[in-house]
């Protein structure tokens, strides 16, 4: 499959101490929902492959309602949902009160995730959160890393009692597939009235 990033071609003999790893880690590549559509491999900053969580077209950037939300470290375009979790990194310009200009008290965020369907009765997969508290502090760009890296987890807990749709076993949330600790969060785009996370996992053995 084609990657992003074409300047990071020769990547492989690339390692720790080569002049390859350090012209890499010192030029970020651009994030890609700002480029065109979202590539169905990702290349981090280690080196290693993460592929795209497959969803319907109608959750591609291209379809959003205005400019997405990205995330990135160092520059680096992605975080960890481990690393927000365990609030072991900050996301570039943490600080910044993303929702401010849209005047929004609260807004709805929700997984797209195959091989599952939404339960409506108690659809773990979607949830409202706060983007402005009572006493008037507004989320962050931290913040609503944290609330993703939240429901994923959530989802992650429950998915046992689901069963996954035929053809899509390899996108199981479980122990043996994949784990919170294998997803990274690049950007979360608006769609009608959902948030929805772009999702990555990290290729293992790769």
């Amino acid at each position: 499959m084609a990657c992003m990033q074409p300047n990071q071609t020769i990547m492989n003999s690339g390692e720790a101490g080569s002049p390859v790893h350090y012209v890499r880690h010192a030029n970020p590549p651009p994030h890609p929902s700002m480029v065109g559509e979202m590539p169905s491999v990702w290349l981090l900053r280690d080196g290693r492959r993460a592929k795209r969580i497959p969803r319907s077209p109608n959750f591609s950037p291209s379809q959003e309602s205005f400019p997405g939300i990205t995330f990135s470290v160092n520059g680096w375009p992605g975080v960890r949902v481990e690393d927000i979790r365990n609030q072991t990194v900050y996301v570039d310009r943490p600080a910044d009160f993303i929702f401010a200009r849209h005047g929004w008290r609260t807004t709805n965020l929700a997984l797209s995730w195959p091989g599952y369907l939404p339960n409506s009765s108690s659809d773990t997969s979607r949830r409202r959160i706060v983007t402005l508290s009572s006493d008037g502090e507004p989320i962050t760009r931290q913040g609503f890393a944290q609330e993703i890296a939240s429901l994923i987890a959530a989802v992650y807990d429950r998915s046992g009692r689901r069963p996954v749709a035929c053809g899509w076993e390899s996108w199981a949330l479980n122990k043996d597939n994949v784990q919170p600790s294998d997803i990274i969060i690049l950007s979360a785009h608006y769609y009608r009235d959902v948030w929805i996370p772009e999702l990555y996992i990290i290729e293992r053995g790769v």
